[in-house]
């Protein structure tokens, strides 16, 4: 199935349109379950708390676990270890979603089994502590971008750096099975892979329900297919960078997108720019990055199309840009830099090293943007779309 330019944007602002605001709870509580009073049993087995409340578990009788998952499958969420009598246990739950726990010893064979609720309050957006009088400052929130994956050196690599102080919260995904409906050619089977700065692997993820999937399910966002990949992470901040690389299971190629959201903007951090390299082809197969602008307030941001300054071989030697909000208008077009905005691109401080790149300076506020690239006249190569929040 062919798809036009305008219909992939559409698809991919489809993606970014989840409002991932912070929500806030008046006054968190500490909820009691006692363990083995009586039996193989949690009292009570079901529990349905908000967001911010903790659980402490009391051991009434000793050998006794309170272990995230099902039996036979715990999922890392958490894990009291086998407990004597007396003992306690606690957790807070900071994410909405339903949590199965089990006993170790007793889950499969007793049935002694429970269940934490969490449910949100409605979300508001939460002004960050360098908010002003006139609204929360606006932030990137998070990037998704659709493209042609094929094998080393042309997987589908997503960049991000976070600044601030704080560690931030972020959900990585690899998509591309559910994709099936919209475009034919789709990664049948994506793998992901998140890296630091310095290269080394974080986390690494083929199928999402076989780590994580309880975290990744309280994120309200958890992929449609058990085929397609993700990650749930904190992550250090400080003007860290961060890179999520997908690939195919054994080499396989597709139509694939990656994404990272930002899941908690409550503290002092935050996406400061946003990044995807990948092939650039032509008609569905450039290279189309979405992002979210949160905040009260207008964010300046510069998007740039790098090829020929990339150090690698089989580059885009003339990329295109255009920048175009959630309706697919257009707002901003560039070939080569200089031909317009030269000042207020360089007055960044990070213009484009070659002339043929693209770049766009724009005031943008809360929504969603697209950024397409191709290549002048048909060509192909290697290239890097780029946000950068500037205020």
């Amino acid at each position: 199935m062919k798809q036009s330019p305008l219909r992939l944007l559409a698809v991919i602002c489809g993606f970014t349109s989840i409002m991932l605001f912070g929500v806030s709870h008046v006054s968190a509580t500490t909820f009691n379950v006692t363990v083995g009073d009586g039996g193989f049993i949690f009292t009570p087995d079901s529990v349905t708390i908000q967001v911010g409340d903790t659980v402490q578990w009391t051991w009434a009788a000793g050998g006794h676990s309170a272990t995230a998952g099902t039996p036979g499958q715990p999922s890392g969420f958490f894990d009291s270890g086998i407990r004597s009598q007396g003992a306690t246990f606690s957790h807070t739950f900071n994410t909405p979603g339903s949590f199965p726990y089990f006993c170790t010893p007793h889950g499969a064979c007793c049935g002694m089994t429970g269940t934490i609720t969490v449910s949100s309050p409605s979300p508001t957006p939460v002004a960050s502590p360098t908010s002003t009088p006139g609204g929360s400052p606006s932030v990137l929130a998070n990037i998704s971008t659709r493209l042609l994956v094929e094998t080393d050196p042309n997987a589908l690599i997503g960049g991000f750096i976070i600044t601030g102080t704080q560690s931030k919260r972020v959900i990585v995904r690899a998509i591309g099975p559910s994709l099936s409906s919209i475009f034919t050619g789709v990664l049948a089977d994506p793998t992901l892979e998140l890296r630091n700065s310095a290269g080394g692997l974080i986390m690494s993820n083929d199928n999402w329900r076989t780590n994580q999937e309880q975290e990744i399910i309280a994120t309200g966002i958890p992929p449609s297919d058990d085929l397609e990949s993700a990650i749930v992470a904190m992550l250090p901040a400080n003007s860290s960078a961060y890179t999520a690389i997908v690939r195919g299971v054994n080499n396989g190629t597709g139509i694939g997108v990656v994404e990272a959201y930002d899941l908690d903007r409550t503290v002092d951090s935050k996406l400061a720019n946003i990044s995807t390299r990948g092939l650039v082809q032509t008609d569905d197969n450039v290279l189309i990055g979405g992002l979210i602008v949160q905040g009260q307030n207008p964010l300046s941001v510069i998007v740039r199309a790098i090829g020929p300054s990339l150090p690698i071989a089989g580059v885009l030697a003339d990329p295109t840009l255009e920048l175009r909000d959630g309706n697919g208008t257009l707002l901003a077009n560039n070939n080569n830099w200089r031909d317009s905005q030269e000042a207020e691109i360089q007055a960044t401080g990070i213009p484009p090293t070659n002339d043929l790149e693209s770049a766009i300076v724009q005031n943008l506020n809360a929504g969603n943007y697209t950024a397409i690239v191709r290549g002048v006249n048909n060509t192909t190569g290697i290239a890097v779309v780029e946000a950068y929040a500037l205020n």
